[in-house]
């Protein structure tokens, strides 16, 4: 074997060696490292993808029974509060019995005209504020004067007020109302927020009992009517204080990134809200972790349309900000 062999094979020993020694010491290394940031991570965050987004959903129903004979919409259709949503027939049930209504005819068919006026006005209000935005960008330009910017602003105050006296006087009709068996509002049922069609809950044509619910609204356009349910680990909720910091990342939308809080803790666990607890007659016994539902709310949708039901996962920050913090669901 020449000196030249000699040297080429005691290089290629050197290299498997390197690689020998390399290769498991470089496993060493990021498997320290995965130990490491996991370690890190339990220590840090309390994770869990038990987790949906919930909605607060108001459900719609009659006063009065009968017979669903109208039903003005469809699930996902857009509605306004006040607008029809159903119309129940009484008309066959024994129980109406001739009446003087006109009092009742009356106050109604008022209630119907204030409500025409107050549309009028929030168009009126949206004008004037228009025309008062407009102005602001002509006076920077020097083609208005001050003194008529002004004037627009007042007419849009005075719209304002209007508007807030006509809802406040729509209310108090509403209530004041002397409602009787055959008043046409018991078959007229109207949508008490604005938001949109959830769920339609009856069939055209069915009987309908008193406060049945016949279709359920949620207005997803208030993030106050959206937040999240995450089911965590019984061992770990000592670690969790309303007012940490969360990180969500929703399945519907995974480029997004949430952020949002620790509100509250449901004060029992899930299977605490099962309709068939967990029984131990028969005298065995299987221990099993429960979870414990953590209320989040959300710090901004950044523009998405979340919906309850759907599934998300959440990091809850045990070095971030605690501190009480309500809202009504």
């Amino acid at each position: 074997m020449t000196a030249e062999d000699q040297n080429n094979h005691s290089g290629t020993r050197t290299r498997f060696f390197s690689l020998a020694v390399m290769v498991p010491l470089l496993g060493f290394l990021l498997t320290l490292l995965w130990a490491v940031n996991h370690w890190y991570g339990e220590t840090r965050y309390v994770a869990s993808d038990d987790a949906y987004i919930q909605g607060k959903i108001t459900y719609v129903s009659s006063r009065q029974p009968g017979r669903l004979i109208a039903l003005n919409v469809n699930e996902g259709d857009p509605v306004r509060f006040g607008e029809i949503v159903a119309t129940i027939d009484r008309t066959g049930d024994s129980y109406l019995k001739p009446q003087d209504t006109s009092k009742n005819l009356q106050s109604f068919t008022t209630i119907k005209r204030d409500m025409a006026k107050l549309r009028s006005l929030e168009k009126q209000e949206t004008d004037a504020k228009d025309h008062y935005q407009r102005a602001k960008e002509l006076l920077g330009e020097g083609f208005l004067s001050p003194q008529k910017l002004e004037d627009l602003k007042t007419d849009w105050e005075q719209i304002h007020v209007q508007v807030s006296e006509t809802r406040k006087l729509i209310s108090a009709e509403q209530q004041s109302l002397d409602i009787s068996e055959v008043h046409p509002r018991n078959r007229i049922v109207y949508a008490p927020i604005s938001g949109q069609i959830a769920q339609r809950l009856v069939n055209l044509g069915e009987s309908v009992k008193a406060n049945q619910p016949i279709v359920s609204i949620i207005n997803l356009e208030n993030p106050d009517n959206i937040w999240l349910d995450a089911f965590v680990r019984e061992t770990q909720v000592w670690k969790i204080k309303p007012g940490q910091k969360v990180q969500i990342h929703v399945d519907a939308w995974p480029k997004d990134h949430f952020t949002g809080h620790v509100l509250e803790f449901i004060p029992a666990a899930s299977q605490a809200f099962s309709l068939l607890p967990t029984q131990n007659a028969a005298g065995t016994f299987v221990k099993v972790v429960q979870r414990i539902p953590v209320r989040i709310v959300f710090d901004s949708l950044k523009g998405r349309t979340l919906l309850p039901g759907m599934s998300a996962e959440v990091r809850i920050d045990r070095k971030g900000p605690a501190g009480s913090r309500k809202r009504d669901h």
